[in-house]
């Protein structure tokens, strides 16, 4: 497996992509987001017009959905032909119809198929098995464990950490945690914060966990304190991670 992060950056973020990542295998490929900044950030990368098959979005804010029009927008130029997935939440699947039909405007006719699927607690895509829960948030989200059989990948979207996602990471092998703030946030706070990841890190036993989502004005700090624990890291745009690293 190979996780490439597109953006890890705050929906705020002067400096970073919003955050999305690129999981793929030998297999199939997804994107996991796609706000307003990852559209270009994937031109980049000179990817086949055809090589992402999914889409997950962990939940609507923009900053996790406003950059799928120009996405595809420009499979739909480039004449992509291959079938697309989108997984979603179904009380949020009909603002991504809408940013969908954006796409297109004003022609209502797609040269690919688009199949919308909706998240499930547990679910399976091709060999891919996958397990979702939901974080604290002020939007509802759900973070997502992907098991292609061989490996296995933890991805939380936004949100603070609850049981049910807790539960999820401990079944990982690798570990991707929001965590907005250097300094404790109250328990009623709709993001995670360093003193609760650094304390989740320790207590599943010092897996490799990259934080990602850090509010640019806490960033430095929290890249500070990683530095003392050997498998904790924040997360880059850029970043490439494979299974034979974790």
């Amino acid at each position: 497996m190979k996780i490439d992060v597109i953006g890890c950056g705050s929906a705020l973020s002067t400096k970073l992509n919003t955050s999305a990542i690129l999981v793929e295998d030998n297999t199939q490929c997804w994107l996991v987001d796609c706000g307003p900044t990852i559209p270009r950030a994937l031109w980049q990368r000179k990817l086949d017009i055809n090589q992402i098959q999914v889409i997950y979005f962990t939940h609507i804010h923009p900053d996790h959905c406003a950059g799928l029009p120009a996405l595809l927008g420009q499979w739909r130029s480039f004449k992509r032909s291959a079938p697309l997935t989108i997984y979603c939440q179904k009380p949020q699947q009909a603002s991504l119809e809408q940013l969908v039909s954006l796409a297109s405007w004003p022609d209502k006719d797609w040269p690919f198929p688009i199949t919308w699927r909706t998240i499930e607690d547990q679910f399976q895509h091709e060999n891919w098995q996958l397990e979702s829960a939901a974080t604290q948030h002020e939007v509802p989200n759900r973070a997502l464990l992907i098991n292609n059989g061989e490996f296995s990948l933890f991805y939380s979207g936004d949100g603070r950490p609850t049981k049910s996602s807790i539960a999820l990471m401990r079944k990982a092998q690798l570990i991707f945690q929001e965590c907005a703030c250097f300094d404790a946030l109250p328990e009623s706070s709709s993001h995670g914060d360093y003193p609760q990841s650094l304390a989740l890190y320790k207590e599943l036993g010092e897996k490799p966990m990259y934080l990602y989502h850090c509010w640019d004005e806490y960033r430095e700090a929290i890249e500070q304190a990683v530095k003392q624990e050997a498998h904790l890291h924040v997360s880059d745009d850029g970043l490439v991670l494979t299974s034979a690293e974790w």
